[in-house]
């Protein structure tokens, strides 16, 4: 068990995704609205970052999940006659414009609901700020939520193309931060072998990271 050698990386893919490899951007293919492989492929990709992000916004479980479904109808409508120009933006600052909006739009309609539910005596709170200046500083929330989200995409990834105790030191190692003794005792490998899968595995995110960008039009 000892070492990596045991595990040849052959470059082959068979137990990704059918669709984790594409000959077009995602981008390209969602402007067909009867094209349900783009559009499950977008979905299953964004749907955990935008149900996340409404949710730090400070959405409940259920207005989380009517803002992805109000977002994924929004871009029904505009994906269709959307033109991708990355000189203009990244795809997913123009997304995050869609769900920010949505996420207003289920604040206000819980508003309305808690106001037609209370009573002369009830105060419902009201904010200071605008929705304007309450969504301004969401920017770095969401390109920082976005990396995590990709980077844990890419992992998952990673992790069913190696043997699973070459992912798990890399996961005590470097996910956990647990020091190298403790990991080398547990799983019966050398330090220079945790080492080793530090670094191939590093190195196999890196190109995962690139890859999903190809395919999600995000390059």
């Amino acid at each position: 068990m000892d070492g990596i050698a045991a595990e040849q990386d052959t470059g082959r893919r068979e137990n990704f995704d059918v669709d984790h490899i594409t000959h077009e951007s995602l981008l390209v293919r969602m402007q067909d609205i009867q094209d349900g492989q783009a559009w499950n492929q977008f979905h299953q990709y964004y749907r955990t970052l935008i149900i996340n992000f409404a949710h730090s916004r400070g959405c409940s479980g259920a207005m989380s999940q009517d803002v992805l479904q109000e977002s994924m109808i929004t871009l029904t409508k505009v994906m269709p006659n959307f033109r991708y120009d990355r000189v203009k933006g990244k795809f997913r600052t123009f997304l995050l414009t869609i769900v920010s909006s949505r996420i207003v739009d289920a604040f206000r309609r819980e508003r309305k609901y808690q106001e037609w539910q209370a009573t002369d005596s009830e105060q419902i709170p009201t904010g200071e700020n605008t929705a304007e200046e309450w969504v301004s500083n969401w920017e770095d929330d969401w390109e920082h939520e976005w990396q995590q989200h990709l980077l844990m995409h890419a992992l998952d990834r990673v992790k069913k193309r190696v043997k699973p105790y070459i992912f798990e030191s890399f996961r005590m190692y470097v996910l956990e931060q647990r020091p190298a003794a403790e990991v080398t005792a547990a799983l019966e490998v050398s330090e220079n072998t945790i080492y080793q899968h530090r670094r191939r595995i590093v190195t196999m995110l890196q190109q995962e990271v690139e890859a999903i960008k190809l395919e999600i039009g995000e390059m």
